[in-house]
């Protein structure tokens, strides 16, 4: 929360984590410490309209806990920014909060290339059990920083 900067108690975040550590037993915070190494915080681009920012699916993030902590493939339904709506079968491999919006970085390997999918555009996901990935190397433009790459950046700041 408070590396993306603009929401509600953002500043509390860190406090807030250390309690939620504390409750956690130890195999939890792994889990967590991990997932959370998966987001990566950058600006939002001005010219999107806030005005059409859809609701996430409830099923999206107990899903894709599974999927990033057990690296397994993601399927869901997707309608892009056109209404076009596809299934998409994909290996999730990080999470990219531009605030107010999230997205889905992962490798369609149909087509053989990274995409990113706003996760309030995706629905029914489902972990594929059984349908493990590698995790690979996501670059990212100038201005996106990992989560903690961004949260020590604030403090500096």
């Amino acid at each position: 929360m408070r590396a993306a900067g603009n929401l509600p108690f953002a500043s509390l975040a860190d406090a807030g984590l250390a309690k939620i550590e504390k409750a956690l037993p130890s195999d939890k915070v792994r889990d967590l410490r991990q997932f959370l190494d998966c987001l990566y915080v950058g600006e939002l681009a001005p010219q999107v309209d806030r005005s059409n920012i859809g609701t996430m699916d409830r099923a999206l993030l107990p899903e894709f806990e599974a999927a990033f902590l057990q690296r397994l493939h993601l399927q869901f339904h997707y309608q892009d920014a056109k209404g076009e709506r596809s299934m998409r079968v994909v290996e999730p491999q990080a999470m990219l909060i531009l605030p107010p919006l999230w997205y889905l970085v992962a490798w369609d390997p149909e087509r053989d290339d990274f995409r990113h999918f706003r996760m309030d555009r995706i629905r029914e996901p489902r972990c594929m059990e059984g349908r493990a990935f590698r995790k690979r190397k996501v670059v990212f433009d100038k201005g996106v920083r990992p989560l903690e790459g961004a949260m020590e950046a604030e403090t500096q700041d």
